[in-house]
């Protein structure tokens, strides 16, 4: 049976955009006419730089998951980011110039260790990734001593909520988030790296017998995604302002991550992956939290609201494999 070919399909990648979009402004009007605060300007905001972050995380989780991986670390590895820089920030002075390559450093190393045991052990993904969510998990513990970040200095909070050189007239974290996925997007689509990335995700064997270094992809796609994640700790840090040893792990952003991904249009079976669709996907999942909460619906629900986004994405690819091969 010849392998499938890794590419994205243009008319599938734009429908879904385009459905996306309307879903999350047809539910933004809804929710609105029965609550006027949620089309407020401060509460679009919060909604729009609340997806920043997951975004972040998501686009590493999307070039994963067209892999044909996964990666649970996300989580752990955004909140030791963020609490290794907040800590340093608030006892030590460390400057914003000087936390971005320690977050970076800190989410390549990482995601390093977690392509590295799925690329060279026959172990599933989702069980080293597991593994060392807890591990990660524990340093962040470890490192902490049981502390809190909850001040940090004010150049870290007009990063993470004023707007780019205080003249465009868009939050700085969004800039920041175009930027990330126009250079994620270009290296996916126009890149040999990325077409290895799909090569690898369609058929790993076929990939190889090609003569692409499969071991080394995986390897830095998990480097790659653990980098993204440390980032969006460093943006959830100067958004937020403050950090705890649950940060990212007590949202289950991982989990988000995968719902955002499968809903914006990623294969689970690999070979596929829209970026656009993720950060789309984002910010309709920070709208449809948002709107649970002005509709007093009780947190209980969100968790199994997202399990649900996730099964329908997975049987939404489903059926249009079954059809295109129909």
């Amino acid at each position: 049976m010849p392998a499938r070919r890794p590419v994205v399909t243009p008319r599938f990648a734009m429908t879904r955009e385009l459905m996306l979009v309307a879903v999350t402004l047809g539910l933004t009007v809804m929710v609105g006419l029965l609550n006027h605060d949620f089309i407020g300007a401060q509460n679009l905001r919060f909604m729009l730089l609340n997806s920043v972050v997951l975004s972040l995380v998501a686009l590493g989780q999307t070039l994963v998951i067209a892999m044909r991986g996964i990666d649970l670390s996300v989580a752990p590895i955004l909140g030791l980011a963020a609490m290794v820089c907040g800590l340093l920030a608030q006892t030590h002075g460390l400057s914003l110039a000087a936390a971005l390559p320690l977050a970076l450093s800190i989410g390549l190393v990482l995601g390093t260790i977690n392509g590295l045991l799925v690329a060279t052990m026959d172990i599933p993904p989702i069980v080293v990734t597991l593994g060392t969510y807890s591990l990660y998990s524990g340093l962040t513990f470890l490192y902490s001593d049981g502390t809190q970040v909850d001040a940090v200095p004010p150049t870290f909070a007009a990063f993470g909520n004023g707007h780019l050189l205080g003249i465009v007239p868009v939050p700085t974290p969004v800039v920041v988030l175009l930027v990330v996925l126009a250079l994620c997007w270009y290296v996916l689509r126009h890149t040999g790296f990325g077409r290895a990335v799909l090569a690898v995700g369609n058929n790993a064997s076929a990939a190889y017998a090609a003569g692409l270094p499969v071991t080394w992809v995986r390897i830095r796609v998990y480097a790659l995604s653990g980098t993204l994640a440390a980032f969006a700790g460093l943006m959830f840090l100067c958004y937020t302002g403050s950090a705890t040893v649950t940060a990212g792990t007590g949202d289950h952003i991982e989990l988000q991550s995968i719902a955002v991904s499968l809903i914006g249009g990623t294969a689970i079976a690999g070979g596929r992956g829209n970026l656009i669709g993720t950060v789309l996907g984002s910010l309709f999942l920070s709208v449809v939290l948002t709107a649970l909460v002005f509709l007093h619906v009780p947190p209980i629900w969100y968790s199994a609201g997202e399990g649900l986004m996730i099964l329908a994405a997975v049987q939404a690819g489903i059926g249009r494999r079954r059809g295109a091969r129909a």
